[in-house]
C-alpha cells in the first residue's frame, strides 16, 4: 500500500485488501470474492475523489500562471510533466484491466479483439455502456488462469517480460515514481515519498517469497488482480496529489515580503442610487513600506496575447505619487461620461537587480458627472401636441449610455447623448419612463414623470401693424406686401404659422370688393385695390387660413381697419 498520509477510508480499505488475500491463500469460497468487488469499488471513488484534487491543484497552477507567467511558469511545466507521466501509467492500467476481463471472459490472445466482443456482448445484454467494466458483472471473478496468462506467463520464478506483462507495469510505474521525484526541487524530495515498493512479496507461513510481479499476480484470481491493479491506480493518483502540493508551495518560496497589512474597500461603484445595492469587494492588501513601487499609468492596458502594455500612457509623470509603498494617483476630470483608466504597478522581484521588475496591470472605471441643480416646475410640465418637444434625462451616478427613456403616449426620439424629442400623441397625458443599464440587468428608476399635453395656441393675424380693429393711412397699405400669422406670448423657440390663404374685402363708396390669395404674399390686384382707397374707405382682411407646426389648417380671426 502507498505510504505518506493517508486517510482513515485508505487505511481500512489496505487492511480489508490484506485479510482477503489471506483467505484465498487458505482457499475460501466465491463469497470472499465477493468482497473484493466491494473494496474495487471502494478504491474506484478514492481514485475519483485524488483525480478531482489533482484537477483542483492543476487548476490552480493554470489561474497562478495567468497573473504571473514568469513566477509560476516554471513550476507549472513541472507540475504538467508529473501529471502526464502519472496519466499515461493510470491509463496504461486502466488498459491493462480491461484486458484481463476481457480475455478471461471472451478468451483469445488479441487483446483490442477481446475488449470488444467482450463490450458488444455486455451492451447485448442490455448492460449501460458505463458499467460495462464493473468488476462484479464479470462471471470468471475466480478465475486463476486469465490473469496469469497475460501477466506473467507459466514459470513464477521467471516471469515473462513482453508488453502488458507484470514486468512492464512495475518499469512504467518506477519510471513515474523517477519523473515525480526529479522534478521535485531537492531541497524538498526529503518530504515526498510515493508509497509504491517493489519488494519480495513472502507467499508461505515458511518464509517463501515470489519477486513483486509473481507474488502479485501468479495464479491469483481475477477478482484480486482487477482489486490490485485499482490499488496501484489509487497509489499513484496519491503520490501525484504529494508531488503536485510540493510543488505549489515552492511557488511562495521567491514571494514579495511585505511588512504593512491594511482593509482595502473596493466599490463597484462610485455611486448609489437609492433602491439600488451596494456592492463591494473587501480585502486584506499586503504591501511593504520600504520598497517603492513605479506605477505607469493611461486609458488602460492591452494584456492580449500575454502583453502588458499601457494604452495612451500619459507624459505628466507628476500625477503619480508614492508614499510609503503605495501608489497614488489623481487628475481633474474635464469632460462628463465614463472615464476609464488602467495601467501597470512594477515591483522589483525579490532577489532582483536594479532593474528587475515583475509589472501588475490593472484598470478602473468612474462617472464624471457636471454638477447640477434641478429645479422642476411641478405645476408647469406642458409639452405640446404637434411640436418636438425638448428634453433632457438623466440619472445621477449613470453615464448617458447607459440610461434610456420611453413614452406611454406619442414618439420619444433620442437626439444625442441624454437629449430626446417628446412628440405627445392624442391622450391628454404623457407620462416618460427612465431606465438604467446595471450589473444586474436593466433596472426601473423611480415612477414615471408625467406630463400635461396641451395644443398649440391659436396664432394671430397680423396686418399692417395691426391684429383685430383699428385705423391705418392708407400710405402705410400700400407698403404692405403679405398677411402673417404671430403666436403672442408664446416662448416655445421655432414654432411659426404660415398664413396660406386669405381674402381682402374693401367697401369704398358703398361698392365692395373681394380678392382672394392662395399664400401669404398679396397679389398685384390686391395691390392695385390697396392702392387706390382714401380717407373714410374701409377694408378686412378676411377668411384667414394658416397652417402650423402639427400640418392643421387654422381659421383665424379676420382683420378690420378703418383708412385714415
Amino acid at each position: 500500500m502507498a505510504g505518506g498520509k493517508e486517510t482513515p477510508r485508505q487505511k481500512m480499505i489496505g487492511m480489508m485488501y490484506l485479510v482477503l488475500l489471506a483467505l484465498l491463500a487458505m482457499n475460501v469460497s466465491k463469497e470472499v470474492l465477493t468482497a473484493f468487488v466491494v473494496i474495487n469499488g471502494a478504491m474506484e471513488k478514492t481514485n475519483s475523489a485524488f483525480s478531482a484534487q489533482n484537477d483542483r491543484t492543476m487548476n490552480e497552477f493554470q489561474k497562478q500562471n495567468q497573473m504571473d507567467p514568469e513566477k509560476v511558469g516554471p513550476w507549472l511545466q513541472r507540475a504538467e510533466n508529473v501529471t502526464n507521466s502519472a496519466l499515461a501509467t493510470i491509463d496504461h492500467i486502466e488498459y491493462l484491466k480491461k484486458a484481463i476481463i476481457a480475455r478471461t471472459e471472451m478468451g483469445g490472445k488479441d487483446n483490442d479483439d477481446a475488449i470488444e466482443r467482450y463490450i458488444a456482448k455486455q451492451t447485448a445484454e442490455g448492460i449501460p455502456e458505463a458499467e460495462v467494466w464493473d468488476l462484479g458483472l464479470a462471471e470468471a471473478k475466480d478465475s486463476y488462469d486469465g490473469a496469469t496468462r497475460i501477466l506473467i506467463g507459466s514459470d513464477a520464478a521467471s516471469p515473462k517480460d513482453v508488453p502488458m506483462s507484470a514486468i512492464e507495469l512495475r518499469e512504467k510505474i518506477q519510471n513515474f515514481i523517477e519523473t515525480a521525484t526529479n522534478e521535485i526541487p531537492a531541497r524538498s524530495r526529503g518530504d515526498f515519498d510515493a508509497g509504491i515498493t517493489f519488494d519480495d512479496v513472502q507467499v508461505s507461513r515458511s518464509g517463501e517469497t515470489q519477486s513483486w510481479e509473481a507474488g502479485n499476480f501468479y495464479h491469483v484470481p481475477l477478482a484480486a488482480v482487477i482489486t490490485n491493479l485499482t490499488r496501484l491506480q489509487a497509489d499513484i493518483k496519491k503520490a501525484q496529489a504529494d508531488a503536485l502540493t510540493l510543488l505549489m508551495m515552492n511557488i511562495s518560496a521567491q514571494d514579495f515580503k511585505f511588512d504593512e497589512i491594511a482593509v482595502k474597500v473596493i466599490p463597484n461603484s462610485n455611486y448609489v442610487v437609492i433602491g439600488d445595492s451596494f456592492k463591494a469587494d473587501v480585502i486584506v492588501a499586503a504591501y511593504s513600506t520600504t520598497e517603492q513601487p513605479q506605477m505607469i499609468v493611461g486609458s488602460g492596458v492591452d494584456t492580449a496575447d500575454g502583453k502588458m502594455e499601457v494604452i495612451n500612457p500619459m507624459e505628466d509623470t507628476d500625477r503619480v505619487r508614492v508614499e510609503n509603498g503605495v501608489a497614488k494617483y489623481g487628475y481633474k476630470v474635464a469632460s462628463e461620461g465614463e472615464v476609464e483608466w488602467g495601467g501597470v504597478i512594477r515591483l522589483r522581484k525579490p532577489g532582483g537587480g536594479a532593474e528587475d521588475f515583475i509589472s501588475y496591470p490593472f484598470s478602473h472605471s468612474f462617472i464624471a458627472a457636471k454638477p447640477s441643480t434641478v429645479v422642476s416646475p411641478t405645476k408647469m410640465n406642458v409639452v405640446y401636441r404637434g411640436l418636438d418637444n425638448p428634453i433632457d434625462v438623466s440619472v445621477a451616478g449613470f453615464s448617458a449610455s447607459k440610461v434610456k427613456a420611453t413614452t406611454t403616449n406619442g414618439t420619444l426620439t433620442q437626439k444625442g447623448p441624454g437629449q430626446y424629442e417628446l412628440k405627445p400623441g392624442k391622450g391628454a397625458i404623457c407620462k416618460v419612463s427612465v431606465s438604467v443599464e446595471t450589473e444586474d440587468g436593466t433596472r426601473q428608476m423611480g415612477e414615471p414623470f408625467e406630463f400635461r399635453v396641451k395644443n398649440i395656441p391659436k396664432p394671430e393675424p397680423f396686418f399692417a401693424g395691426q391684429t383685430g380693429s383699428g385705423a391705418v393711412p392708407s400710405g402705410a397699405l400700400k407698403q404692405q406686401t403679405d398677411v402673417k400669422a404671430i403666436l403672442q406670448d408664446f416662448d416655445f423657440e421655432g414654432v411659426k404659422y404660415n398664413v396660406v390663404e386669405f381674402t381682402i374685402n374693401v367697401n369704398k363708396g358703398g361698392r365692395i370688393t373681394n380678392l382672394t390669395s392662395n399664400s401669404n404674399k398679396l397679389t398685384s390686384q390686391q395691390k392695385s385695390l390697396l392702392g387706390n382707397l382714401a380717407r373714410g374707405d374701409q377694408m378686412q382682411v378676411r377668411n384667414i387660413w394658416a397652417v402650423g407646426p402639427d400640418g392643421q389648417r387654422k381659421s383665424l380671426s379676420p382683420i378690420v381697419l378703418d383708412v385714415r
